[in-house]
């Protein structure tokens, strides 16, 4: 089968001519040129079938022309989507998912409860933090993985599982319970805590279904609790939904006011979204934080709140994730995701960046074309959203991604080597509170375990990721030790971009006079 691939591989030029217009929509009327390239590659698949020296899978060959053939494109957006992998997308776009709620860990070989979600199966059960997962379906969890088990969790709505769990030590550590599967909220809004000052602030994750209703509650509760600002951090933020991005600038925005529009050449793929409702907190001072990986949908709102002097952006120049795909479904149940639009500001800046593969531009760089704001700020163009103000080290940011390539396949097995490490040096009485430093010899103890479990990553290139290393055993440090709400407030209080937007609001009575921080 490796030698069908080969030839497959092979012919996957003479597939870019047609086979775009064939897999999207037979009915299309096709020019002479293509009719022929069609049918002359159709040839080359005949003869590869009945002659070639090895017997071929001829659906796999046709399969191999179609992703070769989006391939050429040079677009990464751009893709043949298996049946599975059309389900994992649609999975990943939605708010919610059938299992039973359980957060878990790997520890010393077993899995391990780390939150059950509130209200769910699991919760009423009695499932509590720091429960061991002996048993599922009489079946030895020992071993496991963290992937294994939430397979393993998940299945029909109403299906049940029944799970052995290990509380404490002796003869009556041991529990069995019945659990039924259930409809579970995935939720947006992974952060929301009261700074000092009465600066709110929240953490949105991705662009989900349910991404608009989520924020709105936390804001809501963030003010009653006294927040009179906000700090909006959308860092690491893939996007999702589009709508759901357009939804979430309309709650900062004024009626009336563009938040972005898309260019294509298909005239469905043109369109303006316009900000449909008042303005839900007038007046509210906030701040956005962006980085590297803040992209798409998370763009958007970055990008209208900052062209509309809604918001002080903070941190590093965005992903730069400016177009949109549609799914276009096939008979086999399988789909193609194709790059129809680009999106555009409401000073119709371009977030994406120009050429797939360009390097790309720095934060700052006096190429980039300026545009000006209502107030007379000039924001730049030319691929992604660069910020007001420039905070967060990107020789670090450089640093970090150089160590996630050296992990490659291995970046899962070291986050769960991280979490053991930092279980053990709980355990041993390293951490002494909630605000403790991460030391050069928890870093060479870590080290150390990684080479003892064929986790291989160069010296130079480890010691350069200092910084990530470190919030890395001092984020698992902390939720062990003192639980999340201390975790989500060392998080932000040893932040220096999250400090730096929480100082510039301190400092502001207005919401534009945030907009002046020098």
């Amino acid at each position: 089968m490796t030698r069908a691939r080969t030839i497959g591989s092979l012919m996957l030029v003479l597939a870019a001519a047609w086979s775009g217009v064939w897999l999207i929509q037979r009915a299309v009327r096709v020019d002479r040129g293509a009719k022929d390239g069609a049918r002359l590659l159709e040839r080359v698949m005949l003869r590869v079938r009945d002659n070639y020296v090895d017997s071929v899978d001829a659906e796999q060959m046709w399969e191999l022309a179609m992703v070769g053939m989006l391939e050429e494109l040079g677009d990464p957006n751009s893709a043949y989507l298996t049946p599975d992998r059309l389900e994992r997308l649609e999975r990943i776009s939605s708010n919610t998912y059938v299992g039973v709620g359980l957060s878990v860990d790997a520890r010393n070989g077993w899995v391990t409860v780390t939150a059950p979600r509130i209200g769910s199966p699991a919760e009423r059960a009695g499932i509590v933090a720091g429960d061991r997962l002996v048993e599922l379906d009489g079946r030895s969890m020992k071993g496991w993985t963290v992937e294994e088990a939430r397979i393993a969790f998940r299945g029909p709505p109403g299906s049940t599982l029944k799970l052995v769990i290990e509380r404490g030590s002796g003869t009556d550590a041991r529990h069995e319970m019945t659990l039924e599967r259930t409809a579970i909220l995935n939720r947006s809004v992974a952060r929301a805590i009261v700074l000092d000052g009465g600066v709110g602030y929240l953490a949105v994750s991705t662009f989900s279904d349910s991404t608009e209703t989520e924020l709105v509650d936390a804001v809501d509760s963030l003010r009653t609790a006294g927040a009179r600002t906000l700090v909006l951090d959308l860092r690491g933020n893939p996007g999702g939904l589009l709508a759901q991005g357009v939804r979430v600038a309309d709650l900062f925005l004024a009626s009336g006011q563009r938040i972005v529009s898309t260019r294509g050449r298909a005239a469905q793929a043109n369109a303006v979204y316009v900000d449909s409702t008042a303005e839900r907190w007038p007046g509210l001072p906030m701040a956005v934080l962006v980085n590297h990986l803040t992209a798409s949908a998370a763009e958007i709102v970055a990008g209208a709140l900052q062209d509309h002097d809604r918001a002080l952006i903070v941190g590093r120049a965005t992903y730069g994730k400016g177009s949109a795909q549609a799914i276009y479904r096939l008979e086999n149940g399988a789909a193609v995701s194709l790059t129809n639009a680009r999106w555009e500001t409401p000073l119709g800046r371009s977030i994406e960046y120009p050429l797939p593969g360009e390097q790309r531009l720095q934060d700052a760089e006096p190429a980039r074309p300026q545009f000006k704001t209502a107030m007379g700020r000039t924001v730049l163009g030319g691929g992604g959203i660069v910020p007001d103000v420039i905070s967060g080290d990107s020789v670090a940011e450089a640093a970090e991604r150089r160590f996630n390539v050296e992990l490659g396949e291995q970046l899962a097995a070291w986050r769960q080597l991280t979490r053991e490490t930092a279980a053990a040096l709980v355990r041993d009485g390293a951490v002494k509170d909630s605000l403790f430093s991460v030391t050069a010899t928890w870093r060479q103890r870590l080290y150390r375990e990684m080479e003892r479990n064929g986790i291989f990553v160069s010296g130079p290139t480890y010691a350069d990721a200092q910084a990530a290393v470190d919030r890395a055993l001092a984020a698992e440090a902390t939720r062990l030790a003192f639980g999340p709400a201390y975790l989500q407030r060392r998080a932000a209080r040893l932040d220096p971009t999250v400090q730096r937007a929480a100082d510039a609001l301190r400092k502001a009575r207005t919401a534009r006079d945030v907009l002046n921080v020098n």
